[in-house]
């Protein structure tokens, strides 16, 4: 199956479905993606060994701001995203998928049992400190496709930002390391071999030209539907879901 028609199609329902759950749970796109495309692009011809370089490159296409503390953070993330960028033309799949199962389970456990009493500091990161968190938060945005401001938000908050503050610097951060990456993703990929047919570097256009309207189409939606649900259940449904998810992808390594 390699139609760029049918690739449309299915990656358009992945849109919806991707855009509607991320909104319900109030997640990064990119924990609902990655594992749907590691799933789906081996249908349509992806080889193997780009499979996850094509996921997670193709993910990261797809915002009240503290710019006294946003510009050495910037500088953080954008030397996490180079470095993570440069090591994902190095990293197999298998080892991709082994990093992405293992930021599953971590964000699974935060969500199940750390959430709102994990305290890292009483005051947020400042200096050398700032920057190396940064930093690897844009690095492991680079290698998973997910996006640093899935991150950033439990991260600053367990610095005892306040949330308001750390949502826009979450906001920014995504920006930066997307673009950054999405840069890195098309270089890093541009004489791979195994790619799918409309594809920049690593960066799937026939996917993303798919799957970014409807991915607005069904926010909204899941937006409504999750001002109906409860909190406490959302947070433990998507908590069974990661560890599901992560326990799948380990299961396919291994067998």
């Amino acid at each position: 199956m390699d139609g760029v028609v049918e690739r449309i199609g299915v990656f358009a329902l992945v849109g919806l479905g991707s855009g509607f759950v991320s909104v319900l749970f109030g997640i990064g796109g990119g924990i609902v993606r990655i594992p749907l495309f590691v799933y789906l692009l081996p249908l349509f011809g992806v080889a193997q060994s780009v499979m996850m370089h094509v996921a997670v490159g193709t993910s990261m296409a797809l915002g009240n701001l503290d710019l006294a503390f946003f510009r050495t953070w910037a500088v953080g993330i954008l030397i996490g995203v180079l470095v993570g960028t440069a090591l994902l033309p190095y990293a197999s799949t298998e080892l991709l998928q082994v990093i992405f199962a293992i930021f599953m389970v971590t964000v699974g456990v935060y969500e199940g049992f750390l959430k709102d009493r994990l305290v890292f500091a009483r005051t947020p990161p400042q200096g050398a400190k700032k920057v190396g968190v940064a930093s690897a938060i844009g690095c492991l945005a680079a290698l998973t496709g997910t996006g640093g401001g899935t991150m950033a938000t439990p991260i600053l908050q367990a610095f005892s930002m306040k949330m308001q503050a750390a949502i826009a610097v979450s906001s920014a951060t995504g920006l930066v390391s997307g673009t950054v990456a999405t840069v890195g993703a098309i270089a890093g990929g541009w004489h791979a071999l195994g790619l799918p047919s409309y594809s920049l570097g690593y960066v799937d256009l026939a996917i993303f030209a798919a799957m970014m309207p409807t991915i607005m189409i069904a926010a909204p939606v899941g937006v409504r539907v999750g001002h109906m649900l409860s909190e406490t259940w959302l947070r433990r449904v998507y908590t069974v879901l990661l560890f599901v998810i992560a326990a799948d992808l380990i299961r396919k390594l291994v067998v």
